[in-house]
């Protein structure tokens, strides 16, 4: 079956309502399909570029004196100092991450090749045929992370920062500074190499994390349950010990992180401002990247702000929108957050799904007859059917949120989960951990709902599932996992090495192609995933053409019942299956 295409945002049609932006061309109708499972899991990236929330690309960079920012369409936008072109970005291409160094800058492009401009020649010199799911700039090096965990480093190596452990160590994530470079483990172990002059690279022991962030001369963690802690050149003051944090970016002397509400939260050196964000409540922010002296921040409405020193022009910021927005298919309607965190949703409304509110929104979610957004704020709302309380999420500020096909699973800042909706298979009780965690805490990394079950992935890299447990479907594999996504009897989940994993019942457990991926979601019975070139797989149940997933390259991808839909690296939304 030919693929429908869907939008481009920008383009607009007449909706009967005055300036809502919706679909041109090929219009999207309603999706005459039963569930819907967003499931965009991926690999973590480097936190010093943090991924914007929507369309799960790292949308936001700041070097030393100078910042990019990824626009809709998939292309880059550079600012400030441009001694060497750090700021000459690339005039064609579709990037999926940014990162920024002292005269340099790098693009991750949608087949997971890497793109360096600016800088010296031995940046510019990225590894032939390489492929990564997330890249990090220190000042003179990069690093780059393959989808099976290991790093290529390259550029400078005068201090041992471009040359990463050789122990088969696996990471989630990566952060580079001046001349020291931190990796994740799937367990929340860092480990940094290079030098250890201002004791950046000084783990401090018995810590685990989430995130990590290195600049100049410190780095941060976030640990699992949203407090952080810093290390390094007398920078640990530079964040507040109880303040909870969803994000961190270290800066050359400052520290900045977002709290659940999207506000920005900075310490540390002050002499320019730079730790010193805009104190109004036009400003929700979900993605910050701190500079030298300076710090960015993408808000809630798809434009960056940035603070502090603006001698080289870094704080001169271009006209938006940037993020890639984010796509979600219901039962018979479809939601589209838009760059500007706009919501547009059509098809079926009988009770109400294709009729959100007004307002600016960070996520989006559909499921059977409605659908959820959730808002820079961390706050979540609901429209639409509300049998056994599916569109009655729960008060608070969530970092993050997963739609299934009759209520939802969210997460908070510091890792505590929370389900609602149908709970007569328990698939609204998330468990608590098999293990002791650092102070004593019980938290999550990921979490998703699907139709009878639910999955998550605990802050050790270890998995679980609960629900309906007769298909098997929620009998995890043992193994350390970046995301697993629960589908109708069945459950797949990507693991820290890249590779895919498939089990319980029916024909989506139907076992999944092999290869390197970083992204995977779960439909009614089939699944597909993006590999670490950019392109789909799909498999299980293609009774409507729902596995035939056409060609491209793309950066997130959401299964319903007898369709799929995903973002192209152009911003493109396309759908295939059952799409009427």
């Amino acid at each position: 079956m030919e693929p429908a295409r869907c939008r481009r945002r920008g383009a607009t049609m007449n909706t009967g309502t005055k300036g809502r932006r919706a679909w041109s061309g090929l219009l999207w109708l309603a999706l005459a399909a039963a569930g819907c499972w967003s499931g965009g899991a991926v690999a973590q990236n480097s936190s010093g570029a943090i991924p914007d929330g929507r369309g799960r690309v790292v949308a936001l960079a700041a070097g030393s004196f100078h910042n990019c920012a990824l626009r809709s369409d998939g292309s880059v936008a550079c600012w400030g100092s441009n001694w060497t072109g750090e700021s000459t970005a690339p005039s064609r291409g579709h990037f999926t991450a940014v990162a920024a160094g002292y005269f340099h800058s790098c693009g991750l492009h949608s087949d997971g090749s890497v793109e360096c401009w600016g800088g010296s020649s031995s940046v510019r010199a990225v590894p032939a045929g390489e492929r990564f799911t997330a890249i990090a700039s220190g000042t003179y090096h990069v690093c780059g992370l393959r989808a099976n965990g290991s790093v290529v480093c390259w550029g400078d190596n005068s201090d041992g920062q471009a040359t990463p452990p050789i122990n088969r160590q696996v990471f989630v994530a990566l952060t580079a500074g001046e001349d020291h470079t931190c990796g994740l483990r799937a367990d929340g172990v860092a480990v940094c190499w290079g030098s250890n002059t201002y004791g950046g690279a000084a783990v401090p022991a018995g810590e685990t994390f989430t995130a990590i962030s290195t600049s100049l001369y410190h780095t941060c963690g976030l640990r699992a349950v949203g407090t952080a802690v810093c290390w390094g050149n007398g920078l640990g003051n530079s964040v507040s010990a109880s303040q909870v944090y969803t994000s961190l970016t270290a800066g050359g002397v400052h520290t900045c992180g977002l709290s659940p509400s999207g506000n920005a939260v900075c310490g540390g050196v002050n002499t320019h401002g730079q730790a010193n964000p805009p104190l109004t409540r036009a400003y929700r922010y979900t993605a910050l990247a701190a500079g030298s002296d300076h710090t960015c921040a993408l808000n809630q409405s798809s434009n960056v702000v940035c603070w502090g020193d603006n001698t080289y022009g870094q704080t001169n910021v271009p006209r938006g929108p940037f993020g890639m927005g984010a796509v979600a298919a219901g039962v018979s309607h479809t939601c589209d957050l838009d760059a500007d965190g706009t919501l547009v949703c059509v098809g079926s409304n009988t009770s109400g799904e294709s009729t959100p509110p007004a307002g600016s929104y960070a996520d989006i979610g559909a499921g059977a007859a409605f659908s959820c957004a959730r808002a820079a704020t961390g706050n979540l709302s609901c429209w639409g059917f509300n049998d056994a309380g599916r569109a009655t999420p729960p008060a608070g500020q969530y970092a993050s949120m997963e739609i299934g096909y009759m209520g939802g699973c969210a997460l908070a800042a510091d890792g505590a989960a929370a389900c609602w909706g149908n709970n007569n298979n328990g698939q609204a009780t998330p468990p608590y951990p098999p293990f002791a965690l650092p102070l004593g805490s019980v938290r999550y990394r990921r979490i998703d709902s699907g139709s009878s079950h639910s999955c998550g992935v605990f802050s050790n890299g270890n998995g679980t599932c609960w629900g309906y447990s007769s298909t098997g479907a929620t009998t995890v594999p043992a193994g350390s996992w970046l995301a697993i996504s629960a589908g109708n009897q069945f459950s797949c989940g990507l693991k820290s090495t890249g590779q895919l994993a498939c089990w319980g019942g029916g024909i989506g457990a139907t076992p999944p192609p092999s290869g390197a991926f970083k992204a995977i979601a779960s439909g009614m019975s089939h699944a597909c995933a993006i590999r670490d070139t950019g392109e789909l797989a799909c498999w299980g149940d293609n009774a409507y053409g729902q596995t035939n997933a056409p060609a491209g390259r793309y950066v997130h991808v959401t299964s319903g019942d007898r369709h799929s839909c995903a973002t192209r690296e152009d911003g493109m939304r396309t759908c295939w299956g059952a799409v009427p």
